[in-house]
């Protein structure tokens, strides 16, 4: 019988390890204020498909997508003088675009190398009074963790770390949204011949900052083809701490194209009844076959 176990960062919570984007924001504020900042003003409150409201910092991949255009493009505003005002410099002729390029540096590659900064002061423990019984070492892992709490704790072997691990110098961290803007909702669409040259630099910018923020998933997929297409003989899957995001889809619908249709699911969830539907509904979104799935605490496995 073949495993296969698709973790998530609810795995490491469960274990101890402070690893929340909540967690981040906290660390975030007190080593780097701009970025911070930025996250903060930038990154509103949102309301998911399910009538939610999402704060900056509750699921920061794929909020990454909800940057507040119009909000950035108001603050750059102040920065934006009439060419005939009285106070016109040609030394301020770049502000506009200088500002609007600080906040999305700082969303960017700012909040980028603070993160890896951040997962370097995470305390992996060695031992647990809480481990998953369900865990077999010599089973095929799927992880979107960044640490090595499986190798440390239970002695995996088999750990794809699907988006990067500092347990490899050579591994390069992944963080981003996957969003694909259609046409018409890149801003360098809007810019035309009435345009001021200074706007269209700073629609160029927030253009490029939704390539740069992009989690490549179908590059992913395509550089471990080796790992789905050898899926075929997994018998049973544990999805074990991840909440099934619509970031992490594509994964899943690759996994699903090599599964057999037979395998059995299990599932963890954790708080009451709500967070159990909302899992559910999200299995079936993914794809996954409900019918074969079963629902239980990460405690009860």
């Amino acid at each position: 019988m073949t495993k296969l176990f698709i973790i998530g960062n609810g795995f490491d919570v469960h274990h101890g390890i402070s690893s929340r984007y909540t967690d981040f924001g906290s660390w975030l504020e007190t080593v780097d204020r701009e970025v911070h900042w930025a996250v903060e003003k930038f990154l509103p409150s949102w309301v998911d498909s399910e009538g939610n409201v999402q704060n900056a910092w509750s699921d920061l991949e794929s909020n990454l997508e909800h940057l507040g255009t119009d909000q950035l493009l108001d603050y750059g505003l102040n920065f934006l003088p009439s060419y005939g005002a009285d106070d016109w410099s040609d030394s301020g002729h770049h502000d506009f675009e200088y500002e609007l390029d600080r906040v999305i540096r700082a969303l960017s590659v700012g909040l980028h190398s603070n993160f890896v900064r951040w997962l370097g002061t995470l305390i992996i423990p060695t031992q647990t009074l809480l481990p998953v019984r369900a865990i077999d070492p010599q089973a095929q892992f799927l992880n979107f963790n960044y640490t090595p709490t499986l190798q440390s704790l239970y002695g995996a072997a088999n750990v794809l770390h699907i988006h990067g691990t500092l347990a490899d110098p050579a591994s390069q961290i992944v963080l981003g949204h996957g969003w694909t803007p259609a046409a018409n909702d890149r801003l360098g669409d809007r810019i035309d011949e009435d345009t001021d040259i200074r706007v269209a630099g700073g629609y160029l910018l927030i253009d490029e900052y939704f390539r740069e923020t992009f989690k490549p998933t179908a590059e992913i997929i395509q550089r471990n083809k080796a790992f789905f297409t050898g899926l075929i003989d997994v018998s049973e899957v544990y999805v074990f701490g991840h909440g099934l995001a619509e970031v992490d889809a594509p994964y899943f619908a690759e996994m699903l194209k090599h599964l057999s249709k037979d395998v059995d699911w299990i599932i963890s969830y954790h708080g009451g009844d709500r967070e159990r539907e909302k899992i559910e509904t999200a299995a079936i979104k993914i794809g996954i076959p409900i019918k074969r799935a079963r629902f239980a605490f990460l405690r009860d496995l």
